[in-house]
């Protein structure tokens, strides 16, 4: 009888804790998300550089026809020189490179409702995007979101991924904000192309960021994401290319393994779309970088333009 009641005593206590321990944790729990429901990040959408998506739509809603359709990262906005396409193959380039951490499908699902006959689109990625293990930055495709409210059919965050974007709204509750326009990185640095044009004729960095070594090679995720595309712009009558990035010719050193390995695998895994060029094709001396591996000087910016005219002739010349 005495171990029965204890038994009971013992029950009603862990009863009690629990229910304690559930009520504290859905209190904890709606502060948190009051928290970051209540955030207000310090932004100008005039000059704040992701501000630029909304300019790029809308170029690429106002142009009809006779379009080139640029899909990557900053590597885009920061390394080509679109007024010298337009002059030299008589084409309306729409520039969409932004930001890699937007991940590969938000950039491809951006484009697709676009998609016109006629359309020549070039994808040009950042090496790791192409990996599965690749990391988006959930915090910047919220923001984007917020700026560009269209930009939330771009990509859906799983459950995981919302109580990351509400977990980093809550820490910066308790971070000074200020606002930082920057002189480079900003919207009005963009021309009516889509290029930024910022940093052009400014000293670079003598450290390149973003350097990486490029691994895991496992591009299946992204082979489907980009297999799907090329069938959708079949379907609607563009074409499809892809061209590889330009890349310091000290880090295609450290990396030439793996970046050739990944070559092989995507000619295996993406079959129908044509790679307008190799690797190789754009390893460039580093100094003509500015400051990360895939943004490119003045310089650079210029010499990566003239052989990516060159390899979208022939496609031109078919039109």
């Amino acid at each position: 009888m005495i171990t029965d009641n204890l038994f009971i005593s013992n029950f009603k206590d862990l009863k009690k804790f629990i229910i304690k321990s559930v009520v504290f944790l859905a209190i904890l729990s709606l502060v948190f998300f009051s928290l970051s429901l209540t955030f207000k990040r310090k932004y100008s959408p005039k000059t704040d550089y992701l501000g630029a998506m909304i300019d790029k739509h809308r170029r690429l809603n106002e142009i009809d026809s006779n379009r080139l359709i640029l899909i990557g990262g900053s590597n885009l906005a920061f390394g080509l020189n679109s007024q010298l396409i337009v002059e030299k193959l008589n084409v309306n380039v729409i520039n969409m490179g932004l930001h890699a951490a937007l991940g590969l499908e938000f950039m491809l699902n951006e484009v697709k409702p676009s998609i016109k006959k006629g359309d020549i689109i070039v994808l040009c990625l950042e090496y790791p995007i192409y990996l599965d293990d690749f990391k988006k930055d959930i915090d910047l495709i919220s923001f984007t979101q917020h700026l560009y409210p269209p930009s939330k059919d771009y990509y859906h965050l799983n459950i995981e991924e919302k109580f990351l974007e509400n977990y980093a709204k809550f820490k910066k509750h308790f971070e000074e904000q200020t606002l930082k326009i920057d002189p480079v990185f900003n919207r009005q640095k963009f021309n009516i192309y889509g290029d930024n044009i910022g940093h052009l004729g400014l000293p670079g960095l003598k450290e390149l960021r973003d350097k990486e070594r490029i691994g895991e090679l496992e591009i299946d995720k992204s082979a489907k994401l980009i297999n799907q595309f090329e069938i959708e712009c079949k379907q609607k009558g563009a074409k499809l290319l892809i061209s590889f990035v330009s890349y310091p010719k000290s880090e295609y050193q450290k990396n030439k393994i793996g970046i050739n390995d990944l070559n092989d695998l995507l000619h295996q895994k993406i079959d129908k779309v044509p790679f307008i060029n190799k690797p190789e094709d754009y390893i460039f001396n580093d100094n003509l970088f500015y400051d990360t591996v895939y943004h490119l000087n003045r310089e650079g910016r210029e010499k990566r333009t003239k052989i990516f005219i060159q390899d979208l002739k022939p496609y031109f010349n078919k039109n």
